[in-house]
């Protein structure tokens, strides 16, 4: 039923709710049954009178210790239910202030005469945004389409295509870039308009976290350095390592990590709730972050009318912040609504949550459609919500509705245990989809000719999303089908210019562990950490140095 909406009935008495029956005990919405009580000595039915006290004295004797028992009793229980709400609440608070963090502001001048509003493809659809909304292109270019083949762990030949968004940017790619087009373009704004809080970046994540890296490499040459902030470790991953690494040699203004939890929550509540500083939050996941991917899926469009592959049946991704996919399902809204050719048939974008608990609570509450979670950040019903919202606000079509129905009627979320495992890291089965690829994959432009930069098919992204794919492309039921991956790990691991080798050296323990214990998981991409005995040859060769 409807809560908090003031007193209601009962469906069969008319009283109000709980009710009793003729013989006083209470009953359910809807039924005669009483409600059962917990095991206490039968009272009379006027217990609640103060008039039976010889009941009261007589139980009371027996057991001294009712009274305190049933006291904290009560107080245990109000703990146990309060603590927990409190705790969601104080969490939702967070992660609103955080995604409203960055907002929206229009672009400065110089941008206006450095960026070719054209080389962005939302503006290329909603000219008019050009000017409300800040952008930067960050060196990204249209990102291709491949066609890859490979042999399923099975043995059966399977083929697709992938939207190379790891081939973004030379310094660093992936589905990032679009995420920070607007974001970092936005703080830009704002900071040379003489917002205080813009001096003061915060960008949060894991321990491998992608969104970090990112930001650290892309802020560097327009923006103040900013603060990184590894919220908890993943599972122990070279490739997670390998982000660290790659942050600390950015120029960074602080750091600040799992092992000293209580100067990073005072850094990120500071930033959200004190105005100390602006949080790009986990996965960039706010409104100018989820526009830059409505951009990608408009370029998809485009690039399809261009003949590139023809309109996808199915697209797969991974599931993170909920970033991406919102922006997709955004993006497919917006096409419809311009009438691209694109689209117009049926659609099914198959997302795997790469973290255990969301897909828990989508498996259990439905969370990212539930009505509720419209309050919720990180769920994909929120985001749709508050961005369809703002690009309402900025002039663009309403498709709020159009939105929700494609997240109910062409959005496929895979909640499987052994598909999602554990976040950061391969669970078996994208594992052994990620060692076939490394085996017998082979990526092809349209040409034909063949592509010899590599997907990077990592464990705590990618691969989740990598093994349905293939998994539903051998199935015979689909055959005929056309399929699309949207590849969201770069294809580049950055280096910069500090030292991350004696960065990480000064790490805590704890750290130093995490970052030792990593395998390397892909064959393509062989290499370790060892902060004790080992060398920065030991994994360099997997880094790109940046001017």
């Amino acid at each position: 039923g409807d809560l908090g909406t003031g007193s209601r009935t009962h469906a069969s008495c008319g009283g109000p709710i709980p009710c009793r029956s003729a013989d006083g005990s209470k009953h359910a919405r809807g039924s005669r049954e009483p409600i059962l009580a917990a095991r206490v000595p039968t009272r009379p039915k006027d217990i609640h009178h103060l008039e039976n006290r010889e009941w009261r004295r007589q139980h009371t004797q027996q057991r001294p210790m009712a009274p305190l028992a049933l006291g904290l009793a009560k107080v245990g229980a109000g703990l146990a239910i309060g603590t927990p709400v409190a705790l969601t609440g104080a969490v939702v608070s967070l992660l609103t202030k955080m995604h409203g963090s960055v907002g929206v502001a229009a672009p400065t001048k110089r941008m206006l005469a450095e960026e070719d509003a054209k080389a962005c493809a939302l503006f290329r659809h909603l000219p008019a945004l050009a000017e409300k909304i800040a952008w930067r292109s960050l060196g990204a270019d249209v990102t291709p389409i491949h066609r890859c083949a490979l042999n399923t762990p099975s043995g059966v030949p399977v083929s697709f295509f992938v939207k190379r968004e790891d081939l973004a940017s030379p310094v660093y790619g992936g589905n990032k870039v679009r995420t920070l087009q607007h974001q970092l373009a936005v703080i830009e704004s704002k900071y040379e308009a003489g917002d205080p809080r813009c001096a003061n970046i915060h960008v949060m994540g894991t321990g491998g976290s992608n969104q970090v890296v990112a930001t650290a490499v892309h802020a560097r040459e327009r923006l103040p350095k900013l603060t990184a902030l590894w919220m908890d470790k993943d599972v122990p991953d070279l490739d997670n390592t390998l982000n660290m690494l790659s942050t600390l040699s950015m120029p960074l203004a602080a750091k600040f990590n799992w092992a000293e939890p209580l100067p990073v929550l005072k850094r990120l509540v500071g930033a959200a709730f004190g105005g100390d500083g602006v949080v790009v939050t986990a996965g960039g996941n706010c409104p100018a972050g989820v526009l830059g991917q409505v951009g990608g899926l408009l370029e998809l469009a485009e690039q399809i009318e261009a003949g590139a592959m023809p309109s996808p049946d199915r697209i797969y991704l991974p599931i993170g912040s909920s970033c991406t996919t919102s922006g997709l399902i955004l993006g497919v809204a917006l096409a419809r609504h311009l009438r691209l050719g694109p689209f117009g048939g049926p659609l099914r974008i198959v997302g795997v949550p790469v973290h255990e608990a969301f897909a828990m609570l989508q498996a259990k509450l439905g969370i990212h459609r539930a009505s509720l979670s419209q309050y919720m950040p990180l769920t994909i019903r929120h985001t749709l919500k508050t961005t369809c919202a703002e690009l309402a606000r900025l002039g663009g079509p309403d498709l709020h509705d159009a939105s929700l129905r494609i997240l109910h009627e062409e959005v496929e979320i895979l909640t499987d245990a052994d598909l999602v495992g554990i976040y950061g890291a391969h669970s078996e089965v994208s594992r052994r989809a990620a060692q076939a690829y490394d085996a017998t994959g082979r990526l092809f432009e349209g040409s034909g000719a063949e592509v010899s930069t590599p997907l990077w098919v990592c464990g705590h992204f990618v691969a989740k999303a990598f093994a349905p794919l293939i998994d539903d492309a051998a199935k015979e039921e689909l055959r005929g089908q056309t399929f699309l991956l949207w590849q969201t790990k770069s294809a580049v691991q950055p280096l910069g210019t500090e030292d991350e080798w004696a960065q990480l050296a000064e790490m805590p323990p704890l750290v130093k562990r995490w970052a030792d214990d990593g395998p390397a998981e892909s064959t393509l991409r062989p290499g370790k950490v060892d902060t004790a005995n080992g060398t920065p040859d030991d994994y360099r060769h997997l880094m790109k140095a940046l001017p």
